[in-house]
């Protein structure tokens, strides 16, 4: 009879996703992955950025001497405030419109950093026969990273010859936001800022040089009473625990991914000149999906495959920023 011999319901595949994502890559520059549009594509699901997706491993295919560096975002509480306000602030822009439907697709996207902006993202590749890509169809309808639009007037006036100001219709300003690195553009016209850098700027410095001791401390006939030795042992200890430690253990007024050189460096994968010349490496935890793909002596096309790792959200494993 027609299906007697299959396997029991509880293994039955109720959800079959792509979790084996496939990139082609140029050699010799600096790309990018976005995972969540990278799952969107080929799963034709909707996969949020603003979430920690986790890597079970990474292979790159390269038939040349070479390679290549993997970067993540800082894993740190950092870099999760920074996109919670980033995208609080988001939300909070776009109820000034209450009125305005929201997309279906409504999503917070962020670049990892301004070369990202300006390099675009990595389209996943399915592939043919002897290895060949496949291109048609791995390009999303709309995959449209999140502007902000400035109430902050920025004046938007001309001057004529005489240094008389010209009012001209006022634009409000749009801008891009990424992870890593400094604002980019100036302040009347900014074209991406760092949520990093926007979170430190808006945080209070951390106190130090806590406790203040009072000069009298070290001639205090109580705390003298022992300082039996001409060496003042006594007081070169008062001294030490009044100077040392006081301020914080980091610098403080530096935070983990305002610059763009601060990546999370997670693999380098070396292949050698060789017939199907495979490198490996261990998983990791991507924030938001990002990924910088960063080849060294790579000069010719090579692949990247990213084993996800998969759970609950539309088959994949993620965690809530």
């Amino acid at each position: 009879m027609a299906g007697a011999n299959l396997p029991a319901k509880k293994y039955k595949k109720t959800n079959p996703t792509q979790a084996r994502i496939s990139f082609e890559f140029d050699g010799g520059s600096t790309q990018f992955i976005d995972i969540a549009q990278a799952l969107s594509t080929i799963n034709r699901k909707f996969y949020r950025q603003g979430v920690y997706y986790y890597v079970n491993s990474v292979e790159i295919y390269n038939n040349e001497t070479g390679v290549v560096d993997l970067h993540t975002l800082p894993d740190t509480w950092v870099t999760k405030n920074a996109w919670n306000r980033g995208f609080n602030t988001f939300q909070k822009m776009n109820a000034l419109a209450p009125d305005v439907p929201r997309p279906k697709y409504h999503d917070f996207k962020v670049y990892m950093s301004d070369l990202h902006r300006t390099t675009g993202s990595t389209e996943p590749r399915l592939h043919d026969i002897n290895g060949a890509s496949a291109g048609g169809g791995m390009t999303a309808d709309d995959w449209s990273y999140s502007q902000f639009t400035s109430a902050d007037s920025d004046g938007d006036l001309e001057f004529d010859n005489n240094g008389n100001a010209i009012a001209v219709n006022q634009e409000a300003d749009n801008f891009y936001a990424h992870m890593l690195g400094a604002h980019v553009g100036s302040p009347d016209n900014w074209l991406s800022i760092g949520l990093i850098r926007s979170y430190g700027d808006s945080r209070a410095l951390p106190q130090s040089n806590e406790p203040l001791l009072p000069v009298e401390i070290s001639t205090d006939p109580l705390n003298n009473l022992f300082d039996m030795s001409t060496e003042e042992v006594v007081n070169d200890i008062i001294e030490r625990l009044d100077a040392d430690n006081d301020g914080t253990p980091y610098e403080s007024a530096v935070y983990i991914g305002d610059s763009s050189n601060m990546m999370q460096h997670v693999a380098r994968i070396g292949t050698e000149i060789g017939v199907g010349r495979v490198g490996r490496a261990s998983g990791f935890c991507a924030p938001m999906g990002l990924i910088c793909v960063d080849p060294h002596g790579v000069n010719t096309a090579f692949r990247v495959v990213l084993n996800l790792a998969q759970g609950t959200y539309h088959g994949i494993y993620a965690e809530r920023a």
